[in-house]
């Protein structure tokens, strides 16, 4: 069976879309039955072990980030998507017999290729009536409302998504198949680690906007009594100006701490040390964090009945509102008991044994012999 991979949404090796796929490919490829190929990233050079030994298609034109931007470099940039976008038609999608494996929503260049597609979360739905999100992302959504028509067959990351996805779009649960992310082994516990900082820490890993809800955890800093002796330390984007002065109001701005994109080695050394990792998300469909933090031997605070994470995290993590900063800050403390914290530690390392990349490869590929067999 000849599988597509759309590899080409892949920006940077930070991103879920790289860690899925850097866990996926070398799985893959291992099966005789399965002639992989991929849709390069036009931004990003991919691993060179990602290809097969003899790709159909790369591409030919040079990437040219000395170009100044206006509209000639518009103008090239054009010319140069219509130009691979033909011979990436040509070379991968001629055969009626293949398959396009979409990470992100994006469609075949053919009417004629399958497609399976990956519903990561239905946030955007879920939320818009609290957080307004629709009209900023319209667009997203008709690219997600196309995907999920046109697809064969929807992966979806949590059985909380695959609930969403049949609820909101009209995909009959049978056409959709629950398969979870894991975690990597290079998340996991080390005796021998010297911590990054010299202070007790809670950490906040990812996004902070929308649904990752971070004012409401920054205001429950402000109500426990950590911040005289302990610091808040985020791991994610830089600091927008809004966020700064919210700081600064609070009054905790020295308290809190940014690693702008850690590298793997540096987020695993963050969750180990830190005394929790505090998800408050609103929404997830997966939620990476949750089970990094429980590998690396990190207990887990975080957010009741949002989404997939009491599925993800299940009896391994200590629950909170997360829209009440007061019991936020409670749960907060009560998990810097060490006897609890301990518990919570051994029950993640539990817990993280009902995931595995093995068995998100192997499930991928019943989904793929799916689409074949119809």
């Amino acid at each position: 069976m000849k599988v597509v991979l759309d590899t080409s949404i892949v920006l940077g090796s930070g991103q879920s879309s790289f860690r899925y796929f850097s866990e996926l490919i070398p799985r893959l490829k291992k099966h005789s039955e399965v002639s992989l190929e991929l849709l390069p990233s036009p931004y990003f050079p991919l691993p060179g072990d990602w290809y097969p030994q003899s790709p159909a298609y790369t591409p030919l034109l040079p990437k040219a980030p000395w170009l100044p931007q206006g509209r000639f470099r518009k103008f090239l940039s054009n010319i140069k998507w219509t130009f691979e976008h033909s011979r990436q038609k040509r070379a991968l999608f001629s055969s009626e017999d293949t398959l396009f494996h979409s990470f992100f929503y994006t469609l075949p260049p053919s009417a004629k290729t399958a497609l399976v597609t990956v519903a990561h979360d239905a946030t955007i739905e879920r939320l818009n009536e609290e957080l307004g999100l629709h009209h900023a992302f319209s667009g997203h959504l008709g690219n997600k409302k196309q995907s999920f028509r046109r697809a064969k067959r929807v992966i979806a990351v949590s059985e909380a998504t695959k609930k969403d996805i049949s609820e909101i779009y009209n995909v009959p649960l049978d056409q959709i198949d629950c398969i979870y992310h894991s975690v990597g082994s290079e998340f996991s516990f080390d005796p021998e680690s010297q911590a990054l900082i010299d202070q007790p820490y809670i950490l906040q890993v990812g996004g902070r906007l929308h649904h990752r809800n971070f004012a409401r955890l920054a205001e429950a800093f402000t109500l426990s009594k950590l911040k005289s002796e302990t610091l808040l330390v985020c791991a994610g984007e830089p600091w927008s100006e809004e966020e700064k002065v919210f700081l600064e109001k609070l009054g905790i701005r020295s308290q809190v701490r940014l690693f702008e994109n850690p590298s793997v080695g540096n987020l695993r050394n963050l969750y180990q040390h830190a005394k929790m990792l505090v998800y408050p998300s609103l929404y997830e469909g997966f939620g990476f964090p949750l089970v990094e933090a429980m590998a690396c031997g990190t207990p887990v605070a975080t957010s009741l009945g949002a989404g997939s994470i009491p599925e993800v995290a299940g009896n391994a993590a200590h629950y909170f509102d997360p829209r009440n900063p007061s019991d936020i800050a409670q749960k907060i403390t009560e998990l810097l008991d060490p006897a609890l914290a301990k518990e919570y530690q051994q029950r993640g390392f539990e817990n993280i044994q009902r995931f595995s990349w093995d068995k998100t490869a192997e499930k991928t590929l019943e989904t793929y012999r799916k689409v074949f067999s119809a």
